[in-house]
């Protein structure tokens, strides 16, 4: 198992063929079983897969390999967060997001641990930062409107529920009529 073999599971991979990427990266390593690239892949493919213990399991052997790549932490974030397990994942991301700050979906997913545990400001500022990173990344913009009217903050999440829907995000029609319901109430109200 070479290069061209590793090469036709990740073009696998990308055409969202999962289950046949798997059985390739799971081949790749049992030919080299320290090829950290490849246990992330396996790890993916699993995740796609919703087989997520085998995905924990490649993504703890790429650790050993590679104990400094950003995108294993990422990945071990989110298999832990797929198991609800808030507090491992929020350890990896934060690992991953030490490695390399730059990467805005570290820091959505990361915001996403903290609106679960109810620690709204910590969530928004997550958020702020993939939205700096990323002006156009709908999907933080959306987050950040839900996490605005968690806390109240009505103004700022119709702004950033408008970014989301600009960006062709699909928000949930039952939050916009949230928001604009609320937003119409405190015009009534007058200012506070």
């Amino acid at each position: 198992m070479g290069e061209e073999d590793y090469q036709r599971a990740v073009q696998l991979l990308e055409r969202a063929q999962f289950a046949e990427a798997r059985e390739e990266f799971a081949k790749i390593v049992v030919e080299r079983p320290d090829w950290a690239e490849a246990h992330i892949n396996l790890g993916v493919a699993c995740l796609e897969l919703d087989q997520v213990e085998e995905a924990l399991a490649a993504f703890e052997r790429a650790r050993t390999l590679a104990p400094q790549s950003e995108d294993v932490y990422y990945n071990l974030g989110v298999a832990y967060e797929k198991k609800k397990l808030l507090e491992p994942a929020q350890a990896a991301y934060e690992k991953a997001i030490s490695l390399r700050p730059t990467v805005p979906e570290s820091h959505c997913n990361l915001g996403n641990i903290y609106r679960e545990k109810g620690q709204l400001d910590s969530a928004i500022a997550e958020y702020r930062v993939a939205v700096d990173l990323e002006p156009y990344f709908a999907l933080a913009h959306n987050n950040l409107a839900v996490t605005y009217a968690m806390n109240s903050d009505f103004d700022s999440a119709a702004y950033h529920l408008q970014i989301a829907q600009a960006l062709g995000y699909a928000v949930h029609p039952d939050f916009v009529s949230h928001v604009r319901r609320e937003l119409a109430g405190r015009k009534k109200e007058g200012p506070r």
